[in-house]
C-alpha cells in the first residue's frame, strides 16, 4: 500500500479521482535565474508562462472540478514557482488534489547552485524537496520532473538529471519529463524518452518510474511502443494544441497503442502554462478542454470506451503517482 503526495498531505490512490497528468497551476517564468539563455527577440510577459492571478485561478479550478476533474498534476518546479502556500489554498477551496513537481525544468529555469554543488548534494536538495517540504509551510512534492533545453541532454540539465534519478530511487516518486519545444525535430523518434531513459538505467533507476513527456507533438509509434514495453508510461500532455498535431490523431496514436496491449502506461493532460491557453476571453480552452472535446474524439476516431477513458484517467495516474518507497 502506497500513498500519494498532494499539497494537502497524503491520500491513498484511490481518492486520487480523474486526474490531469500534467498542467501548470501557479508559474512565473520571469523568476527563471539563466533567462538570459532563451533567444527571443522580445521579452514581454504577454504570451509568457505566468499564472500569478489567485481568484482567476480559482475560478478555473473550480469549472474543472464542477465537470469531474478532481486532480490534476501541477509540472511547475521550484526554482519558477512563485510559492507552494497559494496551491495548498487554491486546493482547499477548490477542492481539486494538486500534486506538484520536484526536479528541474529546463536550463533557464536551473538555480546556479547546480553548477556548484555535487551530484550527491544535489540529490539530498531534492530529496528535501520530497520529505520536509518547504521550510516555511511544509507543503512538499509528490514526484520529480526534468526539463531538457537542447536536442540532448548536457551540462547543467544532465547533472541536474543524474541527481532526480537517485532521488526517485531513495523516495520511490515518478519522474515526469519535458523536451524544449522545436528541438524535438532534431531528435530521433520525437523526444527524449529513450535518453531519459538510458540515464535511468546508468543510475539504476527503475523504468516504471520514467513518464515520458510531450510524446504528442512529434510521435513515432514505434519508439512510443518500445518505452511502453520498457514499462514507462506514455503522456500525451498538450491535447488541444492543434500546431502540434490534429487531435483526431492523438486518438489513432492511443488507440494504437492500446491494440498493442500499452493502455496501462498511457497518461493525458492538455500542459494549459500561459493565460492566452487558459483564459477562454484570449482564446483559452480552460482545463476542461478534454471533457468538452477530446473524449468525443477518443470515442469517434480511436473506438475507445468510456471505462477505457477511466482506466487513462484515473487508473493510471493513481498508479504513476504512487510513491513505491
Amino acid at each position: 500500500m502506497g500513498i500519494i503526495q498532494t499539497v494537502r498531505g497524503e491520500i491513498c490512490p484511490e481518492e486520487l479521482g480523474f486526474c490531469h497528468a500534467h498542467e501548470h497551476v501557479w508559474c512565473d517564468i520571469r523568476l527563471a535565474e539563466r533567462d538570459h539563455i532563451r533567444s527571443r527577440v522580445t521579452r514581454g510577459d504577454e504570451g509568457s508562462m505566468i499564472y500569478d492571478e489567485k481568484e482567476r485561478m480559482l475560478e478555473e479550478l473550480r469549472t474543472y472540478y464542477d465537470m469531474g476533474g478532481r486532480a490534476l498534476v501541477d509540472v511547475t518546479t521550484n526554482h519558477w514557482r512563485p510559492d507552494m502556500a497559494t496551491l495548498r489554498e487554491l486546493s482547499e477551496q477548490s477542492g481539486v488534489h494538486i500534486v506538484i513537481a520536484g526536479g528541474f525544468y529546463t536550463e533557464p529555469t536551473v538555480p546556479r547552485w547546480v553548477d556548484t554543488l555535487s551530484i550527491r548534494e544535489i540529490t539530498e536538495v531534492l530529496i528535501g524537496e520530497m520529505v520536509d517540504g518547504d521550510p516555511e509551510h511544509g507543503v512538499k512534492v509528490g514526484l520529480y520532473k526534468s526539463g531538457i533545453w537542447r536536442g540532448r541532454i548536457e551540462g547543467p540539465e544532465l547533472k541536474a538529471l543524474r541527481a532526480v534519478a537517485r532521488a526517485v530511487q531513495e523516495t520511490g516518486a515518478a519522474m515526469t519529463t519535458h523536451t524544449g519545444g522545436s528541438r524535438r525535430y532534431e531528435i530521433p523518434g520525437g523526444n527524449m524518452g529513450p535518453s531519459h531513459l538510458k540515464i535511468f538505467k546508468e543510475e539504476g533507476t527503475p523504468a516504471h518510474r520514467l513518464i515520458v513527456g510531450h510524446v504528442d507533438e512529434r510521435p513515432d509509434i514505434n519508439v512510443l511502443s518500445d518505452l511502453a514495453e520498457e514499462g514507462c508510461y506514455i503522456q500525451f500532455d498538450v491535447i488541444g494544441k492543434l500546431h502540434w498535431l490534429l487531435d483526431e490523431t492523438r486518438a489513432l496514436l492511443i488507440s494504437e497503442l492500446k491494440s498493442r496491449g500499452y493502455l496501462d502506461r498511457i497518461l493525458l493532460g492538455t500542459d494549459r502554462c500561459r493565460k492566452t491557453e487558459l483564459y477562454r476571453e484570449q482564446g483559452g480552452v480552460g482545463y476542461t478542454y478534454l471533457f468538452d472535446f477530446f473524449f468525443g474524439v477518443l470515442r469517434k476516431y480511436g473506438g475507445i470506451t468510456d471505462s477505457e477513458i477511466r482506466v487513462m484517467m484515473e487508473e493510471n495516474p493513481a498508479r504513476a503517482l504512487t510513491l513505491t518507497r
